[in-house]
This record gives C-alpha cells, sequence and structure tokens, in this order.
C-alpha cells in the first residue's frame, strides 16, 4: 500500500512537469534565433526544466504568442516589445540577444536609392506576415502616418509580403521598387542580392529617429558596411535590437524556475 502511494506521488509530479514545460518562442529554424533558443533549452535540461521550442515567422509573430499565453519565453525585436506594449501587453527583459539592422536594398538599374523617393506607386517587398522585416517597416510607416510624423510620401508605398528568395525574380518584372530586410551585415539573403547587382539605399527619416522608447531611440540610425568578397557597400540603415524575454506569468510565478530561465539565457 505504501509502495503504490509512493509510486502514485512520483508519477503525479512526474507527470505534472512533463504536462507543463517552458514553451520557447523562436523564429526560423535554422536562423540565429533559433540556434540561441536550441541553447536555452540545453540549459534548461540541465537545470532539470522541461522546456519546448516553438518555431514562427518571426518577431511580431513571437511576441503575439506570449502576449496570447502561448508561450511562456521568447527572442524578438524590440519594436515587438514596443508595439505590444502600445495594445497594453509588456514583457519581461531577461537577457539580451544583440543588434541586427533594417536595410534598404535597391534592385539593379534602378533610378530611386533612399527611402525619401518613395511613395504609393512604389512596392516594397518586406519578408512574410509576421517577421521582423515586416514588423519593422509596418512600425515606421505607423510613426510616419501618426500624430507626430509628417505623412512622407514613402509610407504610402505598398507593402508586399513574400518570401526573400522571390526579391529579384519580383524586382525584374517590376513588381517591386525595394526590399527592406531587418538582418545581421553578413546575412547571406543581404548578401546574394548585393552579388546579383542590387545597392544598399539610404533608410533615413527624421520622424524615425525621434521616437523614443523608454528613454532611447527605438531604432538608432547608423552608417553601416556590408562586406563580402572583396566588395564592400557603405549606406545608412537602423539598428534594430532584439532581447529574450518572459511572460509577466513566469516573471511573476516561481522564483526558482524564473531564476533558472535568466540563468539560462544569458
Amino acid at each position: 500500500m505504501k509502495l503504490t502511494l509512493a509510486l502514485a506521488m512520483l508519477c503525479s509530479l512526474a507527470c505534472t512537469a512533463q504536462a507543463d514545460p517552458i514553451t520557447i518562442a523562436t523564429g526560423k529554424a535554422g536562423g540565429g534565433y533559433d540556434r540561441r533558443a536550441q541553447q536555452i533549452e540545453q540549459r534548461l535540461e540541465q537545470r532539470g526544466i522541461l522546456s519546448t521550442i516553438t518555431n514562427l515567422n518571426g518577431s511580431d509573430e513571437i511576441s503575439l504568442a506570449i502576449c496570447g499565453g502561448r508561450a511562456d519565453l521568447g527572442i524578438m525585436q524590440i519594436d515587438a516589445i514596443y508595439a505590444r506594449a502600445l495594445e497594453g501587453c509588456t514583457v519581461k527583459p531577461v537577457a539580451v540577444y544583440g543588434a541586427e539592422y533594417a536595410f534598404l536594398l535597391i534592385p539593379p538599374k534602378a533610378s530611386k536609392d533612399e527611402l525619401e523617393d518613395f511613395d504609393a506607386q512604389d512596392a516594397v517587398l518586406v519578408d512574410t506576415i509576421g517577421s521582423g522585416s515586416d514588423l519593422f517597416f509596418r512600425t515606421i510607416v505607423g510613426i510616419e502616418t501618426g500624430e507626430d510624423g509628417d505623412s512622407d510620401a514613402w509610407a504610402a508605398s505598398r507593402i508586399v509580403n513574400d518570401p526573400i528568395e522571390l526579391a529579384n525574380a519580383s524586382a525584374d518584372m517590376g513588381d517591386i521598387q525595394a526590399v527592406v530586410l531587418v538582418r545581421k551585415p553578413d546575412s547571406p539573403d543581404i548578401t546574394r542580392l548585393l552579388d546579383l547587382g542590387w545597392t544598399l539605399g539610404e533608410l533615413w527619416d527624421r520622424d524615425i529617429d525621434d521616437l523614443q522608447f523608454n528613454g532611447q531611440p527605438l531604432y538608432a540610425s547608423e552608417k553601416v558596411t556590408v562586406a563580402w568578397g572583396s566588395k564592400k557597400a557603405r549606406a545608412y540603415a537602423y539598428q534594430v535590437r532584439s532581447l529574450i524575454v518572459s511572460s509577466q506569468q513566469i516573471a511573476g510565478g516561481d522564483r526558482k524556475v524564473f531564476a533558472a530561465l535568466t540563468a539560462a539565457a544569458q
């Protein structure tokens, strides 16, 4: 009887642990976010905490998963944190992931080469819905068309949510006039287009520079160099920071679990 009760209690504890793993929301499989999430998962396992990884399209979708209660921990851009805060959802930053940059890429032989050149006649490819690139472009459009913006013509450009692999063919057909991507400067997505004759455009607008979030610029303007092979290109881009965050429910719950999550995220 005592043995049966002990086994039942042990099973109950084990089943409870298995039933409620920590869900880590991250980006597409094989990407930088995904690699970091796998490291966190391994470190949590070393600490005896079961976790699982959910691969999503990017920062916007990751932040929505955490705010919607479908994930406990996630890696996301600062603008995803900003967007959810505007909707009333706050998250708890636990570690810094690093920074990427928002780049403007221009097809070969194009006559327009900076953000201010574009208008409602133009289309800009920004990767798939839910991606960090899509979130970045929609955020800066919101800044420009909001009460503190000047509603410059570029903000009326049509957004195209296609995979980046379609960019060159779409530009060749005249379906898009530019690409905006949030990536590391050495990203193959960027260097591949540059190898095909694309150029870096100037991505800058005063209203974007002016927006503050938590006491500092949401996006920091910077002259960035992209090097590939023996070639280099340089243009203005926006730094886009990323952080590892937890839901408020996890942050306010079991302190030992939260401490383990924080340690694993470093």
